[in-house]
């Protein structure tokens, strides 16, 4: 079942998600990352991410996305995420 996870930073631009992006493997080498989508407004940064399963999605965050955090000595950032997560009942990808 495809698990959705849906996060906002406040006060972390497009830049930030960019530089942390630069830390981990690109999307397409991710295993089990299927889509994502990031942009910004007035409240912060939002990225959501669609995932084969949770389990693909807690792996990726443990072994690549906080030690990318970690490495650009942004681990306050975490702190101030606000998070939904949801397994899909449906999904289509074109």
């Amino acid at each position: 079942m495809a698990h959705i996870h849906m996060a906002t930073t406040p006060g972390v631009t497009i830049d930030g998600f960019r530089a942390v992006a630069a830390k981990h493997n690109p999307p397409q080498d991710i295993d089990g990352l299927l889509a994502w989508a990031a942009g910004t407004d007035s409240s912060g940064l939002h990225v959501v991410t669609v995932w084969e399963s949770k389990a693909h999605q807690d792996r990726w965050t443990a072994e690549q996305l906080f030690p990318a955090f970690q490495s650009l000595g942004m681990t306050e950032v975490t702190s101030n995420m606000q998070f939904t997560e949801y397994d899909a009942d449906e999904l289509y990808i074109r």
